[in-house]
Order: C-alpha cells, then sequence, then structure tokens
C-alpha cells in the first residue's frame, strides 16, 4: 500500500495524512500563531513527513520510527545555517507570511575537533536551555542529518549524508 502524497510546490510533497487544526503535541502553537498572524490551530493543516527531491523526511509528530532519527535537519535562515529537530509539517492558505512550513526546535551547534583536526560533516549539537521553535519555509530545509546520541554525554552529534542512496 502507498501513502498518499500532496504536492505542495515543485519537488516538495505531504506524504500521508493531513490533519486540519490538530498535530498533537502543541508546545509550539504560540509560536506558530503568531508567525503566521492566524487566530487558530484550525486554520492550519499539519503533516508528519515530507518529501524533497525523493528524501522523506519525518517529523517528531511521527511515531512510526522509533528506532531511528529522521527529523533531524539543516536548514538556512537568512545567510546562516542551523540545525533542529522538526516538530512537524504544515500548511496554511491565506496567510500573509507563508503557505507551507515546518516547525523546528533549534539546537546549538559548535565546531568541534576530532582525532586533531576539524571536521566539517559533523557537528555537535547541545540543546539550548529554553526550547526554542522556528517556524522554517520549506525550501529553506538544505537537508536531512543522521542524528547520533549517546548515553554518557549531554550533547549529541549531527552528520551530513554522504548521499542519499
Amino acid at each position: 500500500m502507498h501513502d498518499q502524497q500532496k504536492q505542495l510546490k515543485e519537488h516538495y510533497y505531504a506524504v500521508g495524512a493531513l490533519k486540519k487544526g490538530t498535530s498533537g503535541d502543541m508546545d509550539y502553537e504560540e509560536d506558530l500563531l503568531s508567525f503566521l498572524g492566524v487566530e487558530s490551530v484550525g486554520e492550519v493543516t499539519f503533516f508528519s513527513r515530507l518529501k524533497i527531491r525523493g528524501v522523506i523526511i519525518h517529523s517528531r509528530s511521527y511515531n512510526r520510527v522509533p528506532r531511528r532519527n529522521n527529523h533531524t535537519v539543516l536548514y538556512q535562515e537568512g545567510n546562516s545555517t542551523f540545525y533542529g529537530q522538526t516538530e512537524v509539517f504544515f500548511v496554511a492558505k491565506d496567510v500573509p507570511r507563508m503557505c507551507s512550513g515546518a516547525v523546528v526546535s533549534s539546537h546549538v551547534y559548535e565546531k568541534h575537533d576530532f582525532f586533531g583536526s576539524t571536521v566539517t560533516h559533523i557537528v555537535c549539537l547541545h540543546k539550548p536551555n529554553r526550547i526554542r521553535f522556528t517556524i522554517v519555509p520549506l525550501e529553506n530545509i538544505i537537508d536531512v542529518c543522521i542524528y547520533m546520541k549517546f548515553s554518557d554525554c549531554d550533547f549529541g552529534y549531527a552528520a551530513l549524508f554522504a548521499n542519499h542512496i
């Protein structure tokens, strides 16, 4: 059985069910409503998986993949890039700022020396003191990352895929 896909724009597809007005855990509701300039989540449709150029990105709201993290992404904001975890994807029609995007909980990253040299494709991620949600347009999502967390440390690592094959 194939999941339904709805094209949002060129190369961007919502995968699976679209749910109007609810996305489960809504810690980010105030941030999203403020950003979109709407009164209630009833005006927003949520979905949990996004397909970009053949690559599926899950959000944390998709709970059928418990053993791996496929929701850590690299995204662009202005001239800078950031790492975060996608909480949920959304579509909102007739809003002033954006019609589709992702709610991302941002992480603080820093360059880290591995084996005495700086590695550019692996970064060390720290959770910020306060969870900060960023609303990211779909086209600003650069790539999905591999996220690695070890039980004996307070931080994790994100690595870019060499390829998606």
